[in-house]
């Protein structure tokens, strides 16, 4: 992951650790990764650096987490200004505080790549859209993407409906959908976004992050 990897345009990285964490019994974002312990959040931070963000973002509603969390400590910390709204506040949250592109993911993704994120870039540089968002088997991966702060009335009118639904803006800006098979041209096994929701995906993700050492 050393080296910065070239984009065309300027961005914000939006880290979403809001959730509670129920199925995996404990705050995700600080899961210890070996061999070092390193929390989660911050392992998906790293391999992203390689992106060069203007701005970290962690949105989180668990006051703690900042000093728990191993981040730089230009790293933001900001509340969820939409709670129990889900995914759709927290990415409406982030969009507040960015001025163009943001880059949101979840505090999940252990194996996030930044050649998968690049990708999405490289569409967001071709000019003409508000949201390029990856889609698998159909379904959009909301907290994979990028959205410009121009999403933000539209997500901010949903939640004003009570919507909660994380797609349900979509269709009222500009959206790219990046499909599987050009993800999988630069992540063939689509690992990227493989996030770890219980502890037995917890251990796989660990396995997988062996794996990866190991090549």
């Amino acid at each position: 992951m050393a080296g910065a990897m070239d984009s065309t345009i300027s961005l914000d990285l939006v880290i979403n650790a809001g959730g509670e964490s129920r199925r995996m019994g404990r705050p995700k974002a600080l899961l210890p990764v070996p061999p070092g312990g390193t929390p989660l959040v911050a392992l998906v931070a790293e391999r992203l650096a390689c992106l060069l963000p203007v701005q970290q973002i962690v949105v989180a509603n668990d006051a703690t987490l900042a000093a728990q969390a191993g981040l730089s400590a230009q790293t933001r910390f900001v509340a969820d200004s939409w709670p129990g709204t889900g995914t759709l506040g927290g990415i409406a949250t982030g969009l507040q505080q960015v001025a163009g592109w943001a880059l949101v993911v979840a505090c999940d993704l252990p194996l996030v790549s930044p050649q998968v994120c690049a990708l999405l870039l490289q569409r967001a540089a071709e000019g003409g859209w508000d949201a390029v968002v990856p889609r698998i088997g159909g379904y959009p991966e909301p907290l994979h993407a990028l959205y410009h702060r121009r999403c933000l009335p539209a997500i901010v009118a949903r939640l004003a409906r009570g919507e909660r639904r994380v797609v349900s803006f979509m269709a009222d800006v500009r959206t790219c959908f990046v499909e599987e098979e050009a993800l999988r041209a630069v992540d063939p096994d689509l690992r990227s976004f493989f996030n770890a929701n219980t502890p037995e995906e917890w251990q796989r993700a660990l396995q997988l992050l062996a794996e990866e050492m190991e090549l």
